[in-house]
């Protein structure tokens, strides 16, 4: 008696099926990746916000361009070439907008120091970003700042770089100008004066000389040199405000010592 023996497919034919399988497969992924590149076109770049830049200016600084894909798009990419490429704007945000729409979100940043160098003079704002390269002194009112490691490099777009041995230096002076600008004293500042970096240094008003010590609590200690220029605001007087101790100490200038309430706790020791 014969026993039944399984059918086989024929070794060919199970080759065919799996080869036709995956021949459907690719076209059907092949449909699928042109009708999407197809549909998700970009067919509109928005540009909000406003910067002295134009749009066309944002728009040719981000690189991107109609035609792109959505999901090709790197935003990351874009938003950095904007922000270098543009140094007057401070962020850009790029933001998909499905089907076809690219929206790009700027915000401008403003000058408020300056360095001078052999050459001319490097405009910085808030973050020490470079804004520009002048050949004169700028004509408004700019801290100016002394006592600094000669920078690499400089181009407009880039952050100030004073080298691997100037990077404290250039985290304290980003947090002088950026606590100044928040709390709004930056316009009362005259110059800062890095040469120390344990003791930075910066006119005040043109009449208080404020020492500031380590690169610690100096939102705080911002804070504590308001107050006490708001009490000696009416008093014909000048001095020091040292405010590297654990209590900040003011020491008027000798001519104007008979001058100083000495009843205040901020005055001398």
């Amino acid at each position: 008696m014969e026993r039944n023996q399984p059918y086989r497919q024929p070794r060919r034919k199970r080759r065919r099926s799996c080869l036709g399988r995956f021949l459907t497969f690719l076209i059907i992924c092949l449909v699928l990746f042109f009708g999407i590149s197809m549909f998700f076109q970009v067919n509109e770049i928005q540009v909000l916000g406003e910067t002295r830049y134009t749009v066309q200016q944002v728009i040719d600084a981000s690189g991107l361009a109609l035609g792109d894909h959505l999901f090709f798009v790197n935003s990351e990419a874009a938003e950095r070439e904007i922000q270098t490429g543009l140094p007057y704007i401070d962020r850009a945000e790029l933001r998909r907008r499905f089907p076809n729409r690219l929206e790009i979100t700027v915000s401008e940043t403003f000058s408020v120091a300056q360095i001078q160098i052999a050459g001319g003079y490097l405009v910085l704002d808030k973050n020490a970003k470079i804004l520009e390269w002048q050949d004169e002194a700028p004509g408004t009112h700019l801290v100016k700042i002394i006592g600094l490691p000669e920078p690499v490099s400089p181009q407009p777009g880039d952050i100030l770089d004073l080298g691997g041995d100037g990077q404290d230096c250039l985290r304290y002076l980003q947090n002088i100008l950026g606590t100044a600008t928040t709390l709004g004293l930056i316009n009362r500042i005259s110059y800062i004066n890095m040469t120390d970096l344990h003791a930075p240094i910066f006119l005040y008003d043109d009449r208080f000389t404020v020492r500031l010590g380590p690169n610690l609590d100096l939102y705080h200690k911002m804070d504590m040199l308001v107050g006490i220029v708001a009490y000696y605001a009416e008093a014909d007087v000048s001095g020091v405000i040292d405010l590297s101790l654990d209590r900040p100490i003011f020491r008027p200038h000798e001519a104007d010592a008979p001058h100083a309430p000495d009843a205040h706790p901020y005055y001398g020791e």
